[in-house]
C-alpha cells in the first residue's frame, strides 16, 4: 500500500518528488517509494537527503522507511556510499511482502550500521518508527 492511499496520508508534511520516486516527510519519519524498474543511485539519494535536510534542518534525526511497493534495484557499488552517510538515522525499515526485495535488504544489512527491520505492513513500520524515535529521544519533528 502506498502512503498516499493510507489513512496516514493526512500526516504527510511535505513530499520530495523526483524522476526516481517520491519521499514523504512526516514528523520524524521519511518514507520512500521508489519507482518501478529504477536503478537507484547515490546521486539520486543525495538529492533526497538534501531535500530532507531542507525540510527537517541540518541536524536531521529520523527513521527511514523504504516502502517497496515497486520492484527496483540499488546500484551495488553505491551501497557503501549510502551507509557511510546514515549517521542521521535512528532506524531503517523495509516494508515488503516480496522475498526478493527482502533478500536485497539483507544484502544492504551487511553494509549498514543501523539495524534494518522488516515489515509487511506500512502501519506497523510507522508504529515501529515512532517507538524507535521516542527511545532515541528524537526531537527532530517537522517545524
Amino acid at each position: 500500500m502506498k502512503i498516499i492511499d493510507s489513512t496516514l496520508a493526512n500526516e504527510i508534511k511535505d513530499v520530495y518528488v523526483s524522476d526516481f520516486g517520491n519521499f514523504y516527510f512526516m514528523d520524524g519519519i521519511v518514507i520512500s517509494e521508489i519507482n518501478e524498474g529504477v536503478t537507484y543511485t547515490w546521486e539520486e539519494a543525495e538529492k533526497a537527503i538534501e531535500a530532507a535536510k531542507e525540510f527537517y534542518g541540518p541536524n536531521i534525526s529520523v527513521c527511514y522507511i523504504s516502502n517497496r511497493v515497486n520492484k527496483y534495484s540499488v546500484k551495488p557499488s553505491d551501497w557503501l556510499k549510502f551507509y557511510r552517510n546514515e549517521n542521521n538515522l535512528n532506524g531503517y525499515a523495509v516494508v515488503t511482502k516480496s522475498e526478493n526485495s527482502w533478500f536485497n535488504a539483507l544484502m544492504e544489512k551487511l553494509f549498514s550500521k543501523v539495524e534494518i527491520e522488516r515489515f509487511e505492513d506500512l502501519y506497523e513500520a510507522i508504529k515501529w518508527a515512532r517507538h524507535t524515535n521516542s527511545k532515541k529521544g528524537s526531537s527532530n519533528l517537522a517545524s
